[in-house]
């Protein structure tokens, strides 16, 4: 399967499609929908997607932090996973936060979620947390020292 990763614009109609995959995936099974502030926060952050055949089917959002982007909203399409997307989108991730001089790059996992950071060279930070009603995990990488 071959796979293409880029940056695109807050607003656009990719970014768009993107906020449809992360409400689907991320936010409707709990019975919840982003709000208009939350997307309007959205402005400053960087947005990353994935295609297949031209195809959206990934995304994840990268917020800057210091010299750390913390990786939110992070989606594959259902149907799509376990086909080594969401590890590709990593890699391209990582490339972006270390070409713009980035250290680390963490996350709150989801507990569905923190295996496929583990097995993405991310290590575990701290205890489970209450997030969105649901259990999280800081997840975090130094870059620099990926392990893959």
């Amino acid at each position: 399967m071959n796979f293409k990763f880029k940056i695109i614009e807050h607003g656009s109609a990719d970014w768009k499609k993107a906020v449809q995959i992360r409400e689907e995936v991320l936010r409707k099974p709990l019975g919840q929908l982003f709000s208009k502030k939350e997307l309007d926060e959205e402005k400053n952050h960087i947005h990353v997607v994935g295609y297949v055949k031209d195809r959206l089917v990934s995304t994840a959002v990268l917020v800057e932090e210091g010299t750390r982007f913390k990786m939110q909203r992070v989606v594959v399409l259902d149907n799509l996973r376990n086909k080594n997307i969401g590890s590709k989108m990593m890699d391209f991730c990582e490339a972006y936060a270390l070409e713009k001089g980035f250290d680390v790059i963490y996350c709150h996992a989801r507990d569905s979620a923190v295996n496929f950071y583990l097995k993405n060279g991310y290590s575990k930070q701290g205890n489970y947390f209450n997030e969105d009603g649901i259990p999280h995990l800081k997840m975090i990488l130094k870059l620099g020292k990926i392990n893959k």
